[in-house]
């Protein structure tokens, strides 16, 4: 991973998507104002088909991730609410049950919104870059690694191991996402069209885990590693019936507490 360089001054460009599973001193970029990344950020996009201005949060994330890389923010979007469309009901959907969860459990009102790692409550997009830039001045109180990670087609079954290492004594909970990129999938636009071509992004597809996390407590200096095991759902009774395309899934793994937010986040290709 090279150096990157922070220019606060350039003008976002559209984005481009790398993957990454383990942040190391040595691999940090820094500004030329003293801005040094020192972790990476997590924004979760609440959405929905339906939103108009959904679309102006993907490309605000897209420019984030063109100007920090996509290796340093890190993007999850969370179809649920009245915006949305649901698998189960629509050909279209793209909301699931875990998804909507999510919208409900952080009492998301208005769409597009989003929560930048997550602290400081929710954000509209023009909040995002601001939090971003903070968030990556925080240092990370732990390390992250995916290892052993293994996708079996026939049973599309999924195993890997998640460790986490802590800089210093940690309590929080550890999160493990499934996501898929390059959907091609219906969707309102600003100007009221419906575009039936538009490509969604980093879509939540199901938690791994527990919807909020494996609660560790970690002592300084101390790693804990987890297996994870996870059959990839039959989405053949589903109303959208699209499979899921492994080629373009991601496993975003994340360590958080409710006073801190996210620690430190990763996302690792799925094959």
């Amino acid at each position: 991973m090279k150096l990157h360089h922070i220019i606060l001054g350039m003008a976002m460009a559209t984005g481009c998507l790398t993957a990454c599973d383990e942040v190391d001193a040595d691999k940090r970029f820094s500004g030329p104002i003293g801005v040094e990344a020192q972790k990476n950020v997590l924004i979760e996009d609440f959405t929905g088909q339906k939103c108009v201005n959904c679309p102006n949060a993907a490309a605000a994330i897209e420019a984030l991730q063109q100007q920090y890389t996509a290796e340093r923010v890190i993007a999850v979007s969370v179809h649920g609410g009245s915006l949305s469309r649901d698998e189960a009901t629509d050909k279209f959907g793209l909301a699931n049950a875990t998804s909507k969860a999510y919208n409900e459990h952080w009492g998301v009102k208005q769409w597009p919104s989003g929560m930048v790692d997550p602290v400081g409550g929710q954000q509209g997009e023009d909040k995002w870059a601001a939090a971003v830039l903070t968030r990556f001045g925080v240092a990370p109180k732990v390390d992250l690694d995916v290892a052993n990670l293994v996708y079996d087609t026939a049973s599309k079954t999924l195993t890997l191991d998640v460790s986490v290492a802590a800089k210093e004594a940690v309590t929080g909970r550890l999160q493990v996402w499934l996501t898929e990129s390059g959907i091609v999938q219906q969707q309102y636009m600003p100007d009221g069209t419906k575009n039936n071509q538009y490509v969604h992004n980093h879509v939540l597809r199901a938690s791994v885990n527990d919807p909020y996390g494996d609660q560790l407590t970690l002592a300084a200096s101390a790693t804990d590693t987890k297996h994870y095991t996870y059959t990839l759902p039959d989405v053949s009774a589903l109303r959208n019936n699209t499979p899921w395309n492994t080629q373009n899934m991601s496993v975003v793994v994340f360590f958080y507490n409710d006073q801190q937010g996210v620690m430190q986040v990763i996302d690792h290709k799925l094959q």
